[in-house]
Parts: C-alpha cells; structure tokens; sequence
C-alpha cells in the first residue's frame, strides 16, 4: 500500500473526516486530500503528528510506500541532490547532533 491509500486508510478507520485531521494538524482540509490523493506528501512534522494521531508508529505508516521514502533528500553545499533511505539518515541526523552537543557542553 503506499502512502496516499496509507494516510487515508487509517484517517477512516480511526473515524476522522479531512477537516478532523487539518484541525489537529492546523493546516487546510486542502492538503490532506494532497496528501491522500498523492499528489505531495507530508513533511516529517506532520507524518509524526500523524502517526501520534493515528496511534501507529512512523514505520507503519510509511514503510509501504517506497517512493516516499526515495524522495527524502539531502543538499550539500554544491547543491548537487542525494536520495538517502530514510533509515540512514536519521541515525546519521542523531549522531551529529551528540556530537555537536558534546562539544558545545565540553568544559
């Protein structure tokens, strides 16, 4: 199932209108039917706001659609465009950010 049918899926089971998740969201009913329609995609924010909302975990929510997470991008300062896994650049995003917590708490 990829991430459109996904989002909508669990939106209807869970008894929820477009306007119910735009409200908790605070973002227009507009972009949920995007969203569902897959013609965007939400950003990490709203997908961790969602699978709060929809009492599942972000893997369950996104790891059906292999095109989304393709589509999670990474720009140098050259600007050149690299397509990571979601699942690399999250424990890379951790440990730079212990590190830069390291030396900014180092004595």
């Amino acid at each position: 199932m990829n991430l459109a049918n996904n989002l909508k899926a669990k939106r209807e089971a869970n008894n929820f209108s477009q306007e119910d998740v735009a409200k908790v969201l605070n973002i227009s009913r507009q972009s949920i039917s995007k969203w569902e329609n897959g013609n965007c995609y939400p950003d990490l924010d709203n997908l961790i706001k969602l699978s709060d909302l929809y009492k599942i975990s972000l893997d369950e929510l996104i790891k059906g659609d292999k095109s989304f997470q393709e589509k999670i991008i990474i720009k140098d300062s050259g600007e050149k465009m690299y397509k990571w896994p979601w699942w690399i650049i999250f424990p890379i995003m951790g440990m730079i950010y212990g590190l830069v917590s390291m030396i900014l708490n180092h004595p």
